[in-house]
């Protein structure tokens, strides 16, 4: 069975019976509710941490790694490139420096 569902149904099984044992004691359902909700986040947080590591694990293997593009291509060399051009020459825009970097010389 899939993490999340175990986890999701874990979490609502203690809910539900910490619902039951306040509505028992003769607490109002407002605030047997909310007193559920406060006790089954504790007991959670507590008892399942192993089952939310599977989740996060399984939330962060199916996350879509980013490409590389282009555009990060362009930003990374100017980080990576010495903020001034050689001595003498005339400042070009980065635009230029990028395309006399990347394109190959054709003299």
């Amino acid at each position: 069975m899939k993490a999340w569902l175990v986890y999701t149904l874990a979490r609502l099984g203690i809910f539900a019976a910490a619902l039951a044992v306040l509505l028992v004691i003769g607490l109002r359902w407002y605030w047997a509710a909310i007193g559920a909700a406060l006790i089954g986040l504790l007991v959670s947080y507590i008892a399942l941490p192993g089952l939310r590591g599977r989740v996060t694990s399984d939330i962060a293997a199916r996350r879509a790694r980013p490409e590389q593009d282009t555009d990060s291509d362009f930003e990374d060399d100017f980080v990576d490139a010495a903020d001034t051009d050689a001595a003498g020459e005339q400042p070009v825009s980065d635009a230029d420096r990028h395309r006399a970097r990347t394109e190959p010389d054709n003299d």
